[in-house]
């Protein structure tokens, strides 16, 4: 059984309005100016996700392959200041990390719940991302260290699951990073990998993020019934992109 949620994480929390990860309010890939807008004047979000990538030099935010967005990352995280949100920065190119670390560090750190997120690992039939998970962390803890860190490995649908050995190479590299930590689990893989995922909630303070589009509505009740609202953050959706809620609200 999972223990109870470090107090590292109760800051967080208090400031977002909820009592648990699982009470967190997302919308997923917020990157065009409506899409925010929404997000921002909807009350039951408390948390942003945005892709952060780097086209013809300049900040923005989509997610590739996309390449055309009407919001730059600056506007973006100002916006969500604004309006008091958690902003979650998700990193797909790594030239852009430097740079928008330290634009939250001026502009957003201590005004609102901060997390930076990459792929920093090769996951279920996902290809080697362009990140480096020491160099990441190294970033995140120096010019950011107010965010928590979002971690996880690049996944495509229809492969084997997340494999001991991808445990192994995510957990080692960590046991020496002093920072509030979720790690990302694609829904569709979660139900398999539980017995060996529900250990880390119990030998570590760690979070875990289920993210994802959910087709089967059996994997939503096996969410609901098997896994910690007191140790995880929810971020899926129907196949429209509407989110949906797995605890009761």
């Amino acid at each position: 059984m999972a223990g109870a949620l470090a107090a590292r994480w109760l800051p967080i929390l208090e400031a977002l309005g909820v009592g648990r990860p699982g009470d967190v309010g997302w919308v997923h890939g917020a990157n065009s100016s409506q899409a925010l807008s929404g997000a921002l004047s909807d009350p039951e979000v408390q948390f942003i996700e945005g892709d952060i990538c780097v086209v013809g030099g300049e900040i923005i935010m989509a997610h590739p392959p996309v390449t055309e967005s009407d919001l730059r990352f600056e506007r973006w995280l100002d916006m969500t200041v604004e309006a008091g949100k958690g902003a979650k920065l998700d990193f797909k190119s790594p030239e852009a990390v430097a740079l928008c670390l330290a634009y939250a560090e001026r502009n957003a750190a201590g005004k609102i719940p901060l997390c930076a997120n990459a792929d920093v690992l090769t996951g279920p039939g996902g290809e080697k991302p362009p990140f480096e998970p020491g160099e990441f962390t190294g970033l995140c803890k120096r010019l950011l260290p107010e965010a928590f860190l979002s971690l996880g490995w690049s996944v495509e649908a229809g492969a084997s699951g997340y494999t001991g050995a991808m445990m192994e190479e995510m957990l080692g590299p960590l046991a020496e990073v002093d920072a509030a930590v979720t790690l990302c689990f694609f829904a569709g893989y979660l139900r398999e990998a539980w017995p060996r995922l529900e250990k880390i909630l119990v030998e570590t303070d760690f979070t875990f993020t289920i993210w994802g589009k959910i087709d089967d509505p059996s994997l939503v009740t096996w969410i609901r019934d098997n896994t910690p609202p007191e140790r995880c953050f929810y971020d899926v959706q129907r196949r429209d992109g509407t989110q949906i809620h797995i605890v009761s609200r």
